[in-house]
């Protein structure tokens, strides 16, 4: 193994025959998210005046998480990117290793660090499959944005 990684005492270099490099996780940032995760899940939301959403959001996101997706809120984390202004995708994505990312109307947030979504369509960032979505409370007066996040929804979990 090839490394710039050196033992420049002489009295333990012969205890190692090859030295590596460990990368340890950043524990300056603790998300605290909502639930467990336990299906690597992750959904990024944007709240400025609530830990995680409002009454009306999170219920909206209770009912497609138990209805449209088939599962529990266990089996998600929800972050609230607004209480973390310097967090990154990569920083996020390190900590959480999501296998799947619902962004909810956090468009700017995303699109500011170089990664140009779609509304609607999935894309690949970092290895974890992303759907970037509306804001939450749009989609009760947008049938047909609702109807485009179902289809959304369809082509990520079932398909």
């Amino acid at each position: 193994m090839n490394n710039d990684l050196q033992i420049s005492d002489d009295f333990i270099l012969p205890l190692f025959d090859e030295l590596y490099e460990v990368k340890e996780r950043d524990f300056s940032i603790e998300y605290h998210p909502l639930g467990l995760g336990r299906q690597k899940l992750l959904m990024l939301v944007s709240s400025d005046s609530h830990e995680y959403l409002n009454a009306d959001e999170l219920t909206l996101l209770q009912t497609i998480v138990d209805k449209g997706l088939r599962k529990q809120m266990d089996d998600a984390w929800v972050v609230n990117i607004s209480k973390f202004p310097n967090a990154s995708v990569e920083k996020i994505w390190d900590h959480f290793k999501p296998m799947q990312v619902i962004v909810w109307g956090c468009q700017n947030w995303i699109n500011n660090q170089s990664y140009n979504t779609e509304l609607h369509k999935q894309a690949y960032i970092n290895g974890a499959e992303l759907l970037q979505a509306n804001a939450l409370l749009s989609y009760i007066t947008d049938p047909t944005g609702k109807a485009k996040l179902w289809a959304a929804l369809q082509r990520m979990f079932f398909n």
